[in-house]
């Protein structure tokens, strides 16, 4: 993961590797719009183990690659 992705939230991170807009992300992980785009203003962007396993199960359909260091928050 490079210094530019470190410093992304981890939905930040997850919603960049689908490289979809908002709307077409939320409705591919079964989320309201306005979810995704709380959670992507979000300072944090913690993402709950719901909504995880909802990225992983939408990321394995489209084959996205999504690591288990995207999910998760990086010291700083």
């Amino acid at each position: 993961m490079t210094k530019a992705e470190q410093s992304k939230t981890p939905w930040r991170r997850a919603f960049d590797r689908f490289g979809m807009s908002q709307s077409e992300f939320a409705r591919t992980i079964g989320k309201h719009r306005s979810k995704v785009s709380r959670a992507l203003k979000d300072d944090k962007g913690f993402i709950n183990g719901d909504d995880q396993a909802l990225l992983i199960d939408a990321a394995v359909k489209l084959n996205i690659k999504l690591t288990a260091s995207d999910l998760l928050p990086t010291q700083r």
